[in-house]
């Protein structure tokens, strides 16, 4: 996966589902559903498909949902973005740098970027 912070949002770019059609299979897709890293190569592990045959998905983590108070119905913060509190592999950042919840408690938007 891939993380940028961009226009004040945190965005996860990742590849999902295999598109390949393969000549063996009839022209179907292989089923392969999330593309995972093979080494430094651009081959997924799973299928051995080019990283360009896999659905390019974004997902961006937008408003808290974190509830603070229980007594009172929709009691939230208020934080209408996510932003990590550390660099990227550390556990610092899962957490919010605004309201302080976990990346959970944000809701996320998926896009699924158009094929050209």
């Amino acid at each position: 996966r891939e993380e940028k912070a961009r226009e004040g949002k945190m965005k996860e770019e990742y590849y999902a589902e295999c598109c390949k059609p393969h000549l063996h299979m009839e022209w179907k897709s292989d089923g392969c559903q999330e593309f995972m890293w093979e080494s430094s190569s651009l081959e997924c592990k799973i299928c051995g498909c080019h990283r360009n045959f896999h659905r390019k998905v974004v997902v961006v983590y937008t408003k808290c949902h974190k509830v603070h108070d229980f007594k009172v119905l929709n009691s939230v913060d208020g934080c209408q973005e996510f932003i990590p509190n550390g660099k990227e592999g550390y556990p610092t950042a899962l957490s919010c740098a605004v309201c302080g919840c976990h990346k959970g408690f944000h809701r996320n938007e998926v896009t699924i970027k158009p094929v050209k």
